[in-house]
C-alpha cells in the first residue's frame, strides 16, 4: 500500500514538474507584456568597461502610451551580460504619446533617437521626438527640430 501510494506520488510530480529546466525560456515567458520593443545597437566603452545599448519600450493602457529606457548592458570577461546602467526617459511618461516608430544611430559620444510618437488624444496624430542621450546619462528629449 506505501509502494503504491509512494509510486503515485512520484508519477504525479513527474507529470507535473518540467522534464528539464530551460532558464531563457523561464525568463522570456517571464517578461512583462508591456515590453513590445527591445532593440540593441551600436557600442559604448567608458572606464575599462565595455558593452552595447538596449533601448526598451513598454505600452500601456486601453489607448497605449509608451514609455522608453535606455539601458547600457556591459559584456563580463566570462560573457555573462548584464545591465550596468539605466536611464527612464521621464519626460516620455509624461507626454502620454505612443511611440508609432524609431530609428537609432550610435556614434562615439552616445545615442540619437528618431521618434514617431503618436497622440492617442488626437486620433493618432504623429509628432516627430528626437533623444540624444551620452554615454554620461545625460540627456536631451524634445520635439526634432528639422
Amino acid at each position: 500500500m506505501i509502494r503504491t501510494l509512494l509510486a503515485a506520488c512520484i508519477l504525479t510530480a513527474a507529470a507535473v514538474a518540467p522534464l528539464r529546466a530551460d532558464t531563457v525560456e523561464d525568463s522570456i515567458s517571464q517578461l512583462a507584456p508591456s515590453v513590445q520593443d527591445v532593440r540593441t545597437v551600436g557600442a559604448w566603452e567608458k572606464d575599462g568597461h565595455k558593452g552595447f545599448y538596449r533601448v526598451v519600450v513598454l505600452r500601456s493602457g486601453p489607448e497605449p502610451t509608451a514609455r522608453l529606457f535606455v539601458q547600457w548592458l556591459e559584456r563580463g570577461a566570462d560573457g555573462a551580460v548584464t545591465v550596468a546602467r539605466n536611464v527612464d526617459i521621464k519626460e516620455m511618461a509624461d507626454l502620454k504619446r505612443n511611440i508609432g516608430d524609431f530609428v537609432i544611430e550610435t556614434d562615439a559620444d552616445g545615442l540619437s533617437i528618431f521618434l514617431e510618437l503618436l497622440d492617442p488624444a488626437a486620433s493618432g496624430a504623429k509628432e516627430s521626438y528626437e533623444l540624444f542621450i551620452g554615454d554620461d546619462e545625460s540627456y536631451r528629449f524634445g520635439p526634432a527640430s528639422n
